[in-house]
């Protein structure tokens, strides 16, 4: 048997608070903590491939500042294609830059026709094997009236965009 030196000349006290040490020493040194890092970083890479296919597979569209869309009840998915906004102030946006008013360009709609031919231009350059699809998103304010949106959709259809997408809110009322 072995003694332990520090016990030997030590008064009860001085025992307690040596035996309490070693049992907080030895509680310390009983717990092993162990990091599981590969399960995480496997629960990390599903996490990322997850998220990559969510948002790859639907592009969403910017609604331009200002313009509120109609909701619709049998809502489809978002194409990529240039989009044209009516906004309820009576101003025109094509991408996002004004166009101008709505009325003028009804009226004279070469300033329209020049950006929507530089757009199929650089689309011809960009995609030379494939023709030209004629797709086009189309933001209209709930309060512009429809005459005005037909009237544009006819603007557009001149300029060889057919497929015109209306943007509305899914889900109904």
């Amino acid at each position: 048997m072995r003694l332990n030196h520090s016990l030997v000349g030590a008064n009860a006290f001085e025992k307690h608070l040596i035996n309490r040490k070693r049992k907080k020493a030895w509680g310390k040194r009983g717990v092993v903590m162990a990091l599981m890092l590969t399960s995480m970083v496997d629960m990390f890479s599903m996490l990322v491939v997850f998220l990559l296919q969510t948002f790859s597979s639907s592009p969403e569209i910017l609604v331009t500042k200002g313009i509120e869309l109609p909701n619709s009840l049998t809502p489809a998915m978002v194409k990529e294609a240039p989009v044209i906004a009516l906004s309820k102030d009576g101003n025109l946006y094509l991408d996002q830059v004004l166009i101008g008013s709505i009325k003028k360009t009804v009226n004279s709609p070469s300033k329209l026709m020049n950006k929507l031919s530089e757009i199929k231009k650089s689309w011809g350059k960009s995609h030379p094997e494939t023709p030209f699809p004629g797709q086009i998103n189309m933001q209209a304010d709930r309060e512009v009236t429809s005459t005005l949106v037909s009237q544009v959709m006819g603007i557009l259809t001149g300029g060889q965009f057919e497929a015109i997408e209306l943007a509305v809110i899914g889900g109904g009322r």
